[in-house]
């Protein structure tokens, strides 16, 4: 059940916190701000968060480990979906054969097994209740059925926000071509609202303040970071072979593998529910072609709708050519799809639609066959396809036992005095691999770790695939940050020997097992020094213009100067007038940005522009690098350049 240490580790980790946030009072972490990517808040809206099943976790974690506990929540929110999906057939009157073939397909199918690593998309068992309740309130409007509908659906939301989006999204669909089928739903609705229109405005406010609640924090993030470019989405468009590329290592694979190729993301794009689906399909439309009488109306009515949302899915999703697919219209308007990168997945909606379709005809056909015997060999060939189909013979593992170790010793250590943790990453391991087990050991040790892996990145943080040096490190926890800061290393990385001597500390060093800390005492004694080299300054300057004057500049002191951020780190100036006093004007002191982050030795050429005072006169010209917000470097005794210069207003 263990898939990959990446995105597996990543949801559990979600579920662990959440659970830590419940549980445990002196947890370090916020319920939207796990201790990842510290000091930054509100991580989480960087990823689902599966706060609608994380109640199970808590249960069995009440009784096992947390890994032991992230394999039942696996197998316990699969059999949920495949019992929910098994109740809407049987509400419907649906056979016990067609409803397990129904919900086996809708909870184990080859699509989902694929996506077994992220699952996130496993919980979708709110999805068929919610869908239930939708189509009662628009066959009879109440305030009950209109209730449980807004009610489930923020259900599933909260258990997944891309099986909530696509589950809204859907239901938006199946509501306008229910309406245009039958035109007495809209009727029925307008007499509803009329009659109940204050409960169904209170009903549908109390839906949207919890909705604003749970998306009110991805939405401010959102502002932050932005959208993912349409290219993202576009590389995860369903192609047409999308849907016949099953499962590796499925029944099919053989016969199918060929295509994938060519597929950007192609793991992404394993959409394929079998042969035996594409059957059941074509009859569903045998049957409302030619033997429409076997269906009573509401289920005709039904499979009508169905079929229509999930060809509706299916042509907007469609990547038809690399300049052209409805999706970009989607992409651009509809609220929320621009945020929906892996849009392939959209297969979790699709295929339930497809099911209730297939089943209600299935179930309907298999009643017209009055022979007994012929009917269990039908049965029994459809179970036996059905079952051999979704076959998976080697699925994705990982090796446990060493991550949990390096989790183990790396917790040790953090546990020594640690008030926050940086773990530098291991060279022969996958980044994300690294980040995931400091995290795991940030959240066992209650330390919040500087480390992070996710579906994005704060501002300003770098990439997740690069360690951090020591200064870039420093400079990311901020200028207010107190305490103990700890570096974690395997033995085998060779670690910065120079920290020592540059950052004028007393390092600690400890041991566990494969791993050392260094310690680091928050905030650092910060020395300001730099080295300027120029080209020419002009002896005479005119009045009120600008200079260009080429500089290299070298940081010398024992921080990162950073281009970003509230205390970022430019080149600029002063003018000094006779008297000695500071010459103010408008340009003085204005900026010349760093190309790029240096750190202590690191040098960088710039083209420093230079404003000249608005008065003639005598002048001294410093040149000096500024930290805003914290200090001119000239006035902490840098060594700065500094030069006489006659300012006329001569041309």
């Amino acid at each position: 059940m263990q898939t990959d240490p990446g995105d597996t580790r990543l949801n559990h980790y979600f579920l662990e916190h959440f659970f830590q946030v419940i549980f445990n009072r002196n947890y370090v972490g916020e319920l939207f701000s796990p201790a990842f990517f510290y000091p930054y808040k509100n991580v989480l809206t960087f990823s689902d968060n599966l706060f609608g099943s994380a109640p199970i976790y808590f249960i069995l974690r009440a009784f096992f480990s947390p890994e032991l506990s992230y394999q039942l929540w696996m197998i316990v929110v699969c059999v949920l979906c495949f019992v929910s999906f098994a109740v809407l057939m049987r509400y419907y009157k649906v056979g016990h054969i067609s409803a397990v073939i129904g919900a086996f397909l809708f909870a184990f199918g080859m699509p989902r097994i694929v996506q077994i690593g992220h699952q996130q998309l496993l919980p979708q068992f709110f999805t068929p209740l919610a869908f239930l309740f939708v189509w009662n309130f628009l066959r009879y409007p109440r305030n009950k059925p209109l209730a449980y509908s807004l009610l489930f659906i923020y259900f599933q939301v909260l258990a997944g926000i891309y099986l909530g989006w696509f589950l809204m999204f859907s239901l938006a669909i199946f509501t306008a071509i229910a309406c245009l089928l039958d035109k007495s739903i809209w009727q029925r609705f307008i007499v509803y609202f009329k009659q109940n229109y204050k409960a169904a405005i209170l009903i549908t406010g109390v839906w949207l303040l919890l909705m604003l609640g749970l998306l009110g924090p991805y939405i401010k993030a959102k502002g932050i970071l932005g959208s993912p470019s349409y290219g993202q989405a576009d590389s995860m468009l369903p192609r047409f072979s999308s849907w016949f590329l099953p499962a590796p290592d499925s029944f099919w694979w053989s016969l199918l593998s060929g295509n994938s190729k060519n597929l950007p993301m192609s793991h992404e794009h394993h959409i394929f529910l079998g042969f035996l689906t594409l059957l059941l399909i074509a009859l569903s439309i045998h049957t409302l072609l030619y033997r429409k009488n076997i269906l009573n109306d509401e289920r005709t009515l039904l499979v009508k709708i169905c079929l229509l949302v999930a060809l509706t899915i299916f042509i907007m999703t469609l990547h038809v050519s690399n300049t052209w697919s409805i999706w970009r219209i989607v992409y651009a308007i509809v609220p929320g799809a621009s945020v929906i990168r892996a849009v392939s997945r959209i297969w979790t909606v699709f295929y339930f639609y497809i099911l209730i379709a297939v089943m209600l005809c299935l179930d309907s056909v298999l009643l017209t066959i009055l022979n007994q015997r012929l009917r269990m060999i039908v049965v029994s060939l459809l179970c036996i396809g059905c079952v051999l189909e979704q076959i998976v013979t080697n699925s994705y593992n990982f090796a446990l036992a060493p991550i949990t170790k390096d989790v183990a010793q790396i917790q040790e250590l953090m546990e020594k005095d640690c008030d926050v943790a940086y773990v530098i990453l291991k060279p022969e391991e996958p980044p994300w691999s690294s980040q995931l087990s400091a995290m795991w050991a940030g959240i066992k040790a209650n330390v919040p770790v500087v480390n992070g892996y996710s579906g994005n990145v704060p501002p300003n943080y770098g990439t997740m695939e690069d360690s951090m040096s020591t200064p870039q490190l420093i400079n990311w926890l901020g200028e207010d940050k107190r305490g103990q800061l700890c570096i974690i290393s395997d033995k085998s990385v060779k670690n910065d020997q120079k920290l020592v001597s540059m950052y004028s500390v007393k390092q600690n060093s400890k041991t566990s097992g494969n791993w050392t800390s260094s310690q680091i005492q928050l905030p650092i004694n910060k020395i300001f020094s730099q080295e300027i080299k120029f080209y020419e300054i002009p002896k005479t300057v005119k009045i009120d213009s600008a200079i260009t004057v080429p500089v290299i500049v070298k940081n010398i002191s024992n921080f990162l100067w950073s281009t970003k951020g509230k205390y970022h780190t430019s080149f600029s100036y002063r003018w000094l007038d006779s008297e000695g006093k500071l010459a103010v004007f408008d340009g003085d002191g204005d900026r010349t940005p760093l190309p790029f982050d240096l750190s202590p030795t690191e040098s960088a050429a710039i083209n420093a522009v230079i404003k000249t005072p608005v008065k003639p006169g005598q002048y001294s010209l410093i040149l000096t690098m500024v930290q805003e917000h914290v200090a001119w470097f000239h006035n902490k005794q840098a060594q700065s350049p500094k030069f006489e210069v006659s300012v006329t207003s001569n041309s």
